[in-house]
């Protein structure tokens, strides 16, 4: 995202400030109908229009009002009027930020309701099943053999007697939206955001067998030491890195599993 779009979306965040107090069902609300406005944008191609840099911004604002006045929550229109005023590097750029503030808006609801961490752990374990069903993923990922409603209505019936309405409601949002990496990456950026509003990053933590909790925490305490700053930890099980761990934390890897080095002496071979 370029500097233009990083500052208008500082902007709508500081807008959304007195929003994000609000109790579980209201921010659930609320963050569904942000939700709700990023795809009807993007469906209806009208990204262009409200992030045109030749356009004035109080014109732009004044568009996203005629368009979404008494369809949405009047803060909902606020917050989007804030959003087109600023200048954008590319439109996707606009759908981008409403969906992480519709996600922020849910988390923050689910915060003041006492339930983040468990919104946290069941997106975890939903992200742990769809990896380990590959047909699960084939039937969630958009496709042209499939429906968008149909997708959602599968991770319902699957997920939804297991899952709180937040969590559900999240779940939903990453089946629909279509983007690189499908919906495993979408789960993935619920994390991410989850775990920043507790102050803390996520860390995809690989292993062949499972780890003790004395070793997890003895792990989690060198990377925090490492990274500053506290970790939650995302373990996963993989047969066939035969040994040693795999730890994925932002865009950094620390790779010492026994196939990596077996992988990197092929290499040194084969060259």
């Amino acid at each position: 995202m370029s500097t233009g779009s990083a500052a208008s979306r500082a902007a709508a965040a500081s807008a959304w400030e007195p929003v994000l107090g609000l109790a579980g069902a209201q921010g659930l609300d609320l963050g569904e109908q942000i939700l709700a406005v990023a795809h009807q944008i993007a469906v209806g191609a009208l990204s262009g229009p409200l992030t045109d840099p030749g356009r004035d911004g109080q014109d732009k604002a004044e568009l996203a009002h005629r368009l979404f006045d008494g369809r949405v929550d009047d803060r909902v229109v606020e917050l989007l009027q804030a959003l087109v005023r600023g200048r954008w590097s590319a439109p996707v750029d606009l759908i981008t930020a409403l969906h992480d503030l519709g996600i922020e808006a849910i988390l923050t609801g689910a915060r003041s309701a006492g339930t983040l961490e468990q919104v946290e752990q069941e997106i975890f374990g939903v992200s742990a099943a769809v990896e380990r069903d590959r047909e699960l993923r084939r039937a969630l990922e958009p496709s042209r053999r499939s429906r968008g409603r149909d997708r959602v209505l599968l991770a319902q019936r699957v997920f939804g007697p297991h899952l709180t309405s937040s969590t559900m409601s999240l779940v939903v949002w990453c089946v629909r939206h279509r983007t690189e990496g499908g919906v495993p990456r979408n789960l993935r950026r619920v994390a991410e955001l989850a775990a920043r509003l507790q102050g803390r990053v996520v860390a995809d933590v690989v292993s062949a067998v499972p780890l003790s909790d004395v070793q997890l925490a003895r792990l989690r305490a060198v990377l925090v030491a490492r990274l500053g700053t506290d970790v939650e930890i995302n373990a996963e099980l993989d047969p066939q890195v035969i040994g040693g761990l795999r730890v994925v934390v932002q865009d950094q890897v620390i790779d010492s599993t026994v196939r990596h080095r077996l992988d990197a002496v092929r290499s040194a071979l084969a060259g």
